[in-house]
């Protein structure tokens, strides 16, 4: 089969790297620390680079994908999904509005809009926000002072032979007491063809402006406005319905000031307001087909406001004692609008009504003393009050509308979370051994959205808060010429929140919220071998396994293991070659049915392997050319988490959202970092 590589130029203003300092394709994200990992969002990688969040963390060992398409897809990190990670942008939350996970928060995150990427494993921290049992991701972006007059930034694009192109650029102009900074994409990409030449239901179009004012009148004070709008569609080969909306907007306010006094070394403030406006419909991205749901073309039209503000402090008790403590608060209001019938009865006509509202106040403090020069013991603890209110006056439910029986009913939860860890360092390793617990809110989807009730009411409004135990070990060793980072975990989660729609309820199958007790236990590790001054190998594994304690099955949405090998060799100054083995083992452990607010189990899946390709030329001090090629051997396969597929008119019926074939070679990306001086 003939592959083609496209090829794009971007042309850069001035130097970003020497010749013997080339940019290497990243095929597996840098892991830093056995708790956190900070890797760059700009750089080039493979598989194909990243158009949303998600499609970024899928790079970083211990996260999985929920896939429904081409875009829009679910992170996992180990096992768990939704709010069970905190997703941190522009120090603030993106709450989606569709009830069945259309546009999940990181839908709305552009990667390339932000400098860094960092991810803490497990309940190890307790400063952003309560809940994060399984991890916390944060998209940050630099605040450092300029040092003098200057224009730093990027540009890049990528070109796929199937039909896939974006443009990112990200340009920041000031000097020493100030600075503007502007991030744009643009995106977009034509449906796939799997690896028997099947075409997928999966085409999108998404674009983003993100601005930044910042006064920086010293060292030690940063003062900045930002304001950010993006907008696009999707389609979906796993449901009915497609994305025709996603608008966002997003408004922050970020103050730090630092040497304060004898008392408060740092402050930090950042106050939000995220702004959701989401429509799905079966008509816009699809041809209208009538059948005995949607006899007539439907829109739905969900949005959701949220905003929040938090104030840190950082102490220090003594030189080696930093005691970092403050408050939060967040609120969020869902509405929804529905029309029947669209041509006659636009959505856009039709007034919005509330169906939920949540209310969070924290207040939360780490600290960390120092028990020699070589080791630490780190501590934290946070309180959450929380407050949620049913507005929903009627409830669907066994296939007619029924009166909600927790109609504008108000529930008050005190929540507790805090962790423990002993961690040390040498010249060349670093190891931590920690005990978390979380307790955890109910979210939107779990007791309002989808529609779903509990195992005795139609309405999951009153289901009991998550509590999770967690065991967290982990090791960085570094030797001549390899480098080891290995971490272990274990949770035991009384009350589990499980979306179960196969659950027997009044002699029939229903859609429910269940409490159940739960365990998992897993590993994440990579090794990366430098074998020559030319020859670098590096390779990931990461394996969870979950069990439903209540039930005696296995714990639904457990991703298999997955052992990725890649390669980067040098050819020369100017030219290097890459590679990526994936090998994924097959699931057996499954409870058809049973899953999270993002997906279920469909069924088994076999394990597959597949091959990716790149090579990178640096053409000069400003210009880097990649391409490369995704499942060169053409595989058929899905992610054993992916959505089952739906008949959608035109394209043919596929049981599971199988992943591109190989025919979409692409150059990657362009120049980096600083393009303007």
């Amino acid at each position: 089969m003939k592959r083609t590589l496209l090829s794009l130029a971007i042309v850069s203003l001035s130097p970003i790297t020497h010749a013997d300092e080339i940019e290497k394709i990243v095929v597996i994200a840098p892991m830093q620390t056995p708790i956190t990992l900070t890797t760059d969002t700009k750089a080039v990688r493979q598989p194909l680079p990243a158009q949303d969040g998600a499609d970024l963390l899928s790079s970083i060992a211990g996260f999985s994908l929920i896939k429904k398409g081409g875009a829009s897809a679910d992170p996992v990190f180990r096992g768990m999904a939704g709010s069970r990670i905190a997703i941190i942008a522009n120090n603030g939350q993106t709450l989606g509005g569709c009830g069945s996970r259309m546009d999940p928060p990181t839908a709305y995150i552009t990667p390339q809009s932000y400098d860094t990427l960092k991810v803490i494993k497990g309940p190890q921290t307790v400063l952003y926000g309560p809940g994060n049992s399984a991890a916390t991701v944060v998209f940050e972006r630099e605040n450092e002072r300029l040092a003098k007059s200057e224009v730093i930034g990027f540009t890049n694009a990528v070109l796929s032979s199937q039909g896939r192109h974006s443009v990112n650029s990200d340009i920041k102009a000031g000097n020493e007491r100030g600075y503007a900074r502007i991030a744009a994409n643009y995106s977009d990409a034509d449906d796939y063809e799997d690896g028997n030449g099947t075409k997928v239901h999966s085409a999108y179009e998404r674009w983003n402006i993100d601005t930044e004012f910042a006064y920086t009148p010293s060292d030690d004070a940063f003062y900045s406005i930002t304001y950010g709008v993006s907008d696009g569609e999707v389609a979906y080969a796993d449901r009915m319905m497609d994305g025709s909306l996603f608008d966002r907007e997003n408004i922050g306010l970020n103050i730090k000031l630092s040497s304060l006094s004898s008392l408060i070394e740092e402050l930090t403030f950042n106050a939000y307001y995220n702004y959701v406006d989401h429509i799905m419909d079966n008509h816009s991205l699809r041809p209208f087909v009538a059948n005995m749901m949607m006899k007539t073309p439907t829109s739905s039209n969900p949005d959701r406001k949220t905003y929040g503000a938090k104030l840190t402090l950082t102490s220090e008790i003594n030189a080696q004692h930093p005691f970092i403590y403050g408050v939060d608060y967040q609120a969020n209001e869902h509405r929804n609008r529905v029309s029947r019938d669209q041509f006659n009865n636009p959505v856009e006509t039709m007034p919005r009504q509330i169906d939920a509202e949540f209310r969070q106040l924290g207040v939360f403090a780490e600290f960390e003393y120092q028990l020699s020069q070589t080791s630490q013991w780190v501590s934290g603890l946070r309180i959450d009050d929380w407050q949620s209110e049913d507005h929903r006056t009627m409830i669907s439910a066994m296939m007619s509308m029924k009166p909600n029986p927790t109609a504008l009913q108000t529930r008050d939860d005190t929540l507790f979370s805090g962790f423990s860890r002993y961690q040390a360092q040498s010249e060349n390793s670093s190891y931590f051994v920690g005990f978390g617990v979380t307790e955890r809110f109910p979210d939107y989807w779990e007791v309002v959205g989808g529609s779903r009730g509990s195992e005795t009411s139609i309405s999951a409004f009153n289901v009991d808060t998550e509590k999770t135990v967690q065991l967290d070990a982990g090791l960085v060793k570094q030797f001549k010429d390899i480098n080891v980072n290995f971490s272990v975990f274990y949770n035991q989660i009384d009350d589990y929140l499980l979306i179960d729609n196969m659950f027997e309820k009044m002699n029939m199958m229903s859609k429910v919220t269940r409490n159940i007790d739960a365990e998992t236990l897993g590993f994440e590790g990579e090794v990366m071998w430098q074998a020559s001054k030319a020859l670098q190998l590096t390779g990931s594994i990461n394996y969870v396994k979950g069990n439903n304690l209540t039930d005696n099955l296995a714990l639904a949405q457990q991703p298999p293991l997955q052992l990725r090998i890649a390669s980067n060799y040098q050819l020369s100054d100017k030219w290097q070659l890459g590679g990526l083995v994936r090998l994924v083992q097959h699931q057996h452990r499954v409870a058809i049915g049973q899953g999270n607010i993002a997906g279920q189990d469909v069924t088994t899946t076999a394990g597959f392997g597949t091959l990716s390709l790149n090579t990178n030329y640096q053409y000069s001090d400003t210009l880097q050319l990649s391409a490369g090629i995704d499942n060169v051997l053409d595989k058929t396969y899905a992610e054993h988490l992916s959505r089952s597929g739906a008949a959608v008119s035109g394209f043919d019926q596929i049981d599971r959202v199988n992943e591109r074939d190989g025919r979409s070679g692409q150059i990657l990306t362009g120049a980096f970092n600083r393009i303007l001086r």
